[in-house]
């Protein structure tokens, strides 16, 4: 069936119900989203009775994708006029994401979402919300962050798979204001330095994702828009120049361990909710590509990946959290193709 897809979205539902998942208590963000999707292709496969490599088809007189028996996994292809791609949908709808979002009254639930895209290409963040909101049967969103690293930014950092787990090994949690330690003129100047650069690099993109987002605040379906990983400069210029201005800035915790006075004034100043985390910036390039080719899944890349996560309001409880990502698959017989021609 992955034979003659060229694109493939993968829903783990609600990752809090599976059992492996909790048997690894303390993994990190990379870890925890791998994990999440070869549990969910491996347990695919097994109900459709299917390889899930690329390129290996039903056993022979079987349809087992057409199959009527009962299956966990549902899947559906979307094929359009010729030219487009061929998508496969992979979700769990026996998942007990509709379930937990129907013990509470929507009024009492809290919905953030944290979108994670390499490419500024309205298309892919527009489908990435649809794929959120379908997900979770839900008419709005409370908050959606934006983490957009065109992959031009780590193309000579040269980070291997255990400078990433050894980088990103801790969960997020406050970090210091910094009144009592002190940065030299020299830490500063190359601070503002190296911010400057990035802000060049990804302002541009920001802003067109951005304009994709404030059309969904327009209209009713997102409430509050953050922004990761932008340094203060570049937050000042898309605060400036937004509609809908940013409310959250999220900043890393590898990165900063003192939230510098500059940012921490401004976000103070204009009523924006200064946040940490511990995401590594090249998550879907390292971590979730190799993931799937583990799976038996050749993966060019990740298009994205969305992150939701749903609180219960007056308790502060995590009921739900889940993620939906999208895949362009390898396609070997064009490969074939290209390499007969050389």
């Amino acid at each position: 069936m992955l034979k003659t897809a060229s694109k493939v979205t993968i829903n783990t539902g609600n990752v809090l119900n599976l059992i492996d998942i909790k048997k690894k208590a303390g993994q990190n963000v990379t870890e925890e989203l791998s994990e999440s999707i070869k549990l969910t292709l491996s347990e695919w496969g097994t109900q459709n009775g299917v390889p899930v490599q690329n390129g290996v088809g039903p056993p022979p007189g079987g349809h087992p994708q057409t199959s009527h028996r009962h299956s966990d996994y549902k899947v559906m292809t979307a094929s359009a006029a010729a030219g487009s791609e061929a998508v496969i949908n992979i979700t769990r709808p026996h998942d007990d994401v509709q379930i937990k979002m129907a013990e509470e009254e929507r009024k009492n639930l809290k919905i953030g979402v944290k979108i994670f895209i390499n490419e500024d290409s309205t298309t892919a963040l527009t489908e990435c919300l649809e794929n959120v909101f379908s997900a979770l049967h839900t008419a709005y969103i409370d908050n959606v962050i934006l983490a957009y690293n065109p992959d031009l930014l780590h193309r000579e950092e040269g980070t291997d798979d255990n400078t990433l787990k050894n980088t990103y090994s801790t969960k997020a949690s406050p970090i210091s204001m910094g009144s009592n330690v002190r940065m030299s003129s020299t830490e500063v100047e190359a601070d503002n330095e190296a911010d400057a650069r990035k802000c060049e690099a990804i302002l541009p993109g920001i802003k067109i994702l951005w304009a994709v987002l404030e059309d969904f605040v327009k209209e009713g379906r997102v409430q509050q828009l953050g922004v990761a990983d932008v340094g203060g400069g570049c937050l000042r210029k898309l605060h400036a120049w937004a509609r809908v201005r940013p409310s959250i800035a999220q900043i890393n915790l590898a990165s900063c361990c003192v939230v510098p006075p500059s940012l921490h004034a401004f976000c103070r100043a204009n009523d924006v909710q200064l946040l940490t985390h511990a995401d590594p910036p090249d998550l879907l390039s390292i971590a979730a590509v190799k993931t799937l080719s583990d799976a038996g899944v050749g993966c060019d890349n990740l298009d994205w990946c969305a992150r939701y996560q749903v609180h219960i309001k007056c308790r502060g409880v995590l009921a739900l959290k889940g993620y939906v990502c999208k895949a362009t698959l390898d396609n070997k017989s064009d490969k074939l193709e290209k390499l007969q021609k050389i």
